[in-house]
């Protein structure tokens, strides 16, 4: 097969992935695509899985890195609400496992398509918004320098560490005491960094009404 013939036959795989992303040029879209299902032709043996399936998240893995260096990424709705449905599923799983479960297991568990969740997660990972960053608390600012906050703020703060559950304290001291970013707490708790995230969002709220 050529290489315009292998291009040609799935077009079509191509144009409807790059359907499950918006506000981005569809034409760079799919030139990417087709530089992932150059890649997985490349890569692809036989014996592997069905090619499309194979190719799928070549294709997508190249439209997801062009449109995560917009910071006004958007996708579709069904991915926002299917990434909701996952993460609230990994959450209830871990509460029964005790560790946090893999996509492969969440999909495995909600008997989906292990591609269909992981573009859920990846597409979901890259919104975390401008807005929603200067939405949250700084902690920085409430603790100061480390070296020149006066006693009674410390133990302020130290008393607004109680409303966290261990997750959460973890997290938030990891990124502030310990100055991790997202990825590398994430990477460290085996989370995703959307989770860690939210997780820290929601902590900076709580100890901020613990401040109050």
């Amino acid at each position: 097969m050529t290489t315009n013939e292998l291009i040609e036959t799935h077009m079509g795989l191509i144009k409807k992935i790059a359907n499950k992303f918006y506000n981005s040029s569809r034409e760079d879209l799919i030139q990417v695509g087709v530089i992932g299902l150059l890649k997985a032709y490349q890569n692809f043996k036989q014996g592997d899985a069905k090619f499309s399936t194979y190719a799928y998240p070549y294709i997508f893995g190249e439209m997801y890195q062009l449109v995560n260096s917009n910071k006004d990424i958007k996708v579709s709705k069904e991915l926002l609400k299917l990434y909701k449905v996952v993460e609230k599923t990994r959450y209830e799983l871990a509460q029964r496992f005790g560790y946090i479960p893999s996509d492969l297991e969440v999909a495995q568990f909600l008997e989906m398509d292990y591609n269909l969740i992981r573009e859920a997660v990846l597409c979901s990972q890259s919104m975390i918004s401008l807005d929603d960053e200067a939405n949250e608390l700084n902690l920085h600012e409430v603790i100061a320098d480390k070296h020149s906050v006066n006693v009674d703020l410390k133990i302020d703060i130290d008393d607004s560490f109680k409303v966290l559950n261990s997750d959460e304290l973890e997290i938030i001291k990891a990124r502030y005491y310990d100055d991790l970013t997202q990825s590398e707490v994430a990477k460290k708790l085996n989370m995703t960094q959307v989770m860690v995230s939210r997780y820290e969002k929601k902590s900076l709220e709580k100890m901020k009404m613990a401040l109050m």
